[in-house]
């Protein structure tokens, strides 16, 4: 069993840098280990990325030392077998009300703080090998980060219930679909609502999650998000190879004028 390298950092009041992948690619997850990435967010709500995908991209992100965390819907059989297969934290979307928040507790914490189904001698567990269910229950629980993303208006509107279950650790917001649920406002709008949102969650004593972009305001996008204390800064793995082919390809009128 491992312990969870990202929560250690978060608790000592650090910042964390991660990825997104949404494709299948156990070298991509290997190679950002390597480069020093410190955890890893499998998408498993938009991607089509399936569950043997899932178990082979874990094992190259064991290898080289970065937390997993499997971003996945409010799906208890889902949740149970991500987990089981050793992802280190969950991270479910569309958190509305604070019985969606009870269910998502549910399903990845053992008892006393949920009814996750036992099973202690998949991968997670060592396969059960040198560790007691005990130990492993209080392992688990202790040890796997829970993030629910507030994305909807309907969100916006109970936020202190869903702040207030022990059960999560972390809260991430949802610009993009914030935005449509807000009925497509200006964007200054709906950046105001989602800063209200991360405030609430630090007041809250919880960690916040936000998506960077890897544009020219990304350093004003990081300021920003810094400034209101989010801890944990994500961009994604495709923006990593978009910027490094638009800064490869920019050479190309140099060098074809020579």
């Amino acid at each position: 069993m491992r312990t969870n390298k990202l929560k250690q950092t978060l608790e000592s009041g650090g910042v964390a840098l991660g990825a997104a992948l949404g494709f299948n690619s156990p070298d991509t997850v290997e190679l950002l280990g390597v480069l020093g990435i410190d955890y890893v967010v499998f998408d498993m709500e938009h991607e089509v990325f399936d569950e043997l995908s899932l178990l082979h991209s874990l094992r190259a992100a064991e290898a080289a030392g970065v937390t997993t965390i499997c971003r996945l819907p409010n799906d208890a059989d889902l949740i149970l077998r991500a987990l089981d297969a050793g992802a280190q934290g969950i991270h479910v979307p569309r958190v509305n009300t604070p019985d969606d928040v009870e269910d998502v507790v549910a399903a990845a914490r053992f008892y006393p703080l949920g009814d996750r189904s036992f099973f202690a001698v998949a991968r997670s567990g060592d396969y059960g090998i040198g560790v007691t269910e005990e130990e492993y229950a209080e392992f688990s629980n202790r040890e796997t980060l829970i993030t629910v993303q507030i994305e909807e208006k309907d969100a916006v509107d109970n936020i202190a219930e869903l702040l207030a279950s022990p059960g999560i650790d972390i809260m991430q917001v949802g610009p993009k679909d914030l935005w449509q649920s807000m009925g497509m406002p200006d964007r200054s709008e709906v950046q105001a609502v989602a800063d209200e949102a991360i405030r609430s969650a630090r007041e809250a004593g919880k960690w916040v999650s936000s998506y960077v972009w890897l544009n020219d305001t990304f350093e004003q996008q990081v300021d920003r998000l810094m400034g209101l204390g989010v801890q944990m800064l994500t961009a994604s793995a495709r923006d990593f190879i978009i910027e490094g082919a638009r800064g490869f390809l920019s050479l190309k009128n140099t060098l074809n004028a020579k």
